[in-house]
């Protein structure tokens, strides 16, 4: 196709596209946005985002997850079993896991650039197919 035609299709297109009706909303679209509204006004205090929490309330729940974290840093000393349970956690972490850590973390960051290399690779295909259209 010449530049000439495609500008005529396009033309034609326009002309085409203008004549058609707009859309209409379905009938309950209204009501079911009535209804989303009231029921977002209906719900508890405590199920919308903490800073619109009754102030007392916000105080409240500092003053529970500061209770609640001294309480884990203050916690008794762990029975002999979770001990032996720990310590097996502590060795097979430094036999196993630790000697490997470097390479899974450069195996990660690998498969980081490489995604970011694919992406970048398949936007410059596409923005190129794109630009030789028009």
């Amino acid at each position: 196709m010449t530049p000439d035609n495609e500008s005529e299709l396009e033309r034609i297109v326009a002309a085409e596209l203008r004549q058609l009706p707009l859309p209409r909303a379905p009938e309950t679209l209204l009501p079911r946005v009535m209804q989303a509204v009231e029921a977002a006004g209906e719900r508890a205090w405590y199920a919308g985002p903490w800073l619109t929490w009754p102030v007392a309330a916000q105080l409240a729940s500092i003053a529970i997850v500061a209770v609640l974290a001294y309480a884990g840093w203050r916690v008794p000393h762990a029975p002999p079993s979770v001990v032996a349970a720990m310590s097996t956690a502590r060795v097979l972490w430094e036999a196993l896991i630790q000697p490997l850590l470097p390479y899974l973390v450069a195996v990660m960051v690998l498969m980081g650039l490489a995604c970011v290399v694919f992406g970048a690779a398949l936007n410059y295909v596409l923005l190129e197919r794109v630009e030789q259209r028009r």
